[in-house]
């Protein structure tokens, strides 16, 4: 039987490839490998990452709603990501399901985060939910906050700042690096536990650190002029950074972070999975 599939509409597109990632979900260690015709009759073989959709959560997915496919392979020791628009794609073939070489690749390059980034810390949105929509920076994000006995980040009705546990904690860095991005100026919101403060127009706080390229760790959400480190400095693990605020796009105070990568093609970041240690 022909493993090749045309694609004849987005939609088939999202339904075949959802489902390629779904039963790599089901495997351990597994992944899914395709190779993928293009317009220009091009083939691109690879492990699948993942597929992105280019929008926020708030908006509603459409048919001008732009779609990616990431493909990973390792090249001569460096990681090599080919990012594919559904549009670009005629054909997928599926190769198998096969041990992922990506994780293998941050194994051996030692790209592993700690995770303790804020002490005591709980997840409270993992890679899932919001996160798969927000323009294709948090497909892979982890948020963080601090969970009292009953499972509550605050004190009180949480009204301020003060009230929830993780603010004001000490953010550590999770993997060492070069700091290549910085804003550290913005204001925090007020505490909105309802989630309807305006957020618009909102700057986050935040670092962008260099791994080694094309990897980077973005960190987000600081408190006003906490961070410590500087554009140019080089940060070690477990290092502290700054404190957690409530600064951008954020009703309540917690630390977001992903690991990404500089995606070429498209001259912007992008969430990809991070391993963490142990």
């Amino acid at each position: 039987m022909d493993n090749s599939l045309d694609m004849l509409n987005i939609l088939s597109m999202k339904v075949i490839l959802s489902i390629f990632l779904f039963l790599s979900c089901q495997l351990a260690h597994g992944a899914v490998y395709i190779s993928a015709q293009t317009e220009d009759g091009l083939f691109h073989r690879g492990e699948v990452i993942e597929s992105y959709e280019d929008r926020w959560f708030y908006e509603e997915a459409s048919e001008q709603t732009k779609r990616y496919l990431l493909l990973f392979k390792e090249e001569a020791g460096k990681a090599k990501f080919k990012m594919l628009s559904y549009e670009q794609i005629k054909r997928v073939r599926l190769l198998g399901f096969f041990p992922s070489k990506y994780k293998s690749f941050l194994r051996k390059n030692k790209i592993i985060l700690k995770k303790e980034v804020v002490r005591n810390q709980a997840i409270l949105t993992g890679n899932h939910g919001h996160h798969k929509f927000e323009r294709m920076f948090g497909n892979f994000a982890w948020d963080l906050g601090i969970l009292d006995e009953h499972g509550k980040q605050h004190r009180g009705d949480g009204s301020l700042l003060t009230d929830y546990y993780i603010f004001n904690e000490e953010i550590k860095a999770p993997i060492g690096g070069e700091v290549v991005g910085k804003i550290s100026d913005m204001p925090d919101n007020p505490a909105s536990p309802s989630l309807t403060g305006d957020l618009s127009q909102k700057i986050n706080n935040y670092l962008t650190i260099k791994i080694q390229y094309p990897f980077y760790l973005s960190l987000v959400h600081f408190k006003k002029d906490s961070i410590r480190v500087n554009i140019g400095d080089k940060v070690k693990a477990d290092q502290v950074l700054g404190l957690v605020g409530n600064s951008g796009v954020s009703y309540i105070p917690h630390l977001h972070y992903t690991l990404y990568i500089y995606e070429e093609g498209l001259k912007r970041f992008i969430s990809v999975p991070a391993l963490l240690e142990n």
